[in-house]
């Protein structure tokens, strides 16, 4: 199960980051949203993926998917009986590293979940 991190304001970063490419104009918006989607469903399925390479450990315990230029990074559930994993938000891939306010972000988005 893949679900979307919800931070102390009420609001999904991850969820707010998918629908900005779902509303945009831009057509390669909507195509990223297409891949993420794929990625999402098979992630989702299988709990591994077909092409390991788009997947990434980041930093205590934050992982990353990575669907093309795209990069979701999620943590898995404590104690999730289904495997769950949560979404903290959407970034586009500017460097061949994520960048370290990205990760820091995860795991803040994370800290706030967990605590609600």
């Amino acid at each position: 199960m893949i679900e979307a991190a919800k931070v102390s304001d009420g609001t999904y970063p991850c969820d707010d980051f998918l629908r900005s490419l779902e509303s945009s104009k831009r057509r390669k918006d909507r195509e990223h949203l297409a891949v993420i989607l794929i990625v999402l469903e098979d992630y989702a399925h299988r709990r591994e993926l077909v092409f390991p390479r788009e997947i990434n450990d980041l930093e205590d315990g934050i992982r990353e998917l990575k669907p093309g230029k795209v990069r979701l990074p999620f943590f898995n559930v404590p104690q999730s009986r289904v495997g769950a994993v949560r979404l903290t938000h959407g970034f586009f891939k500017g460097t061949p590293w994520a960048p370290r306010g990205e990760i820091l972000k995860a795991m803040w988005v994370r800290r706030e979940d967990l605590a609600s």
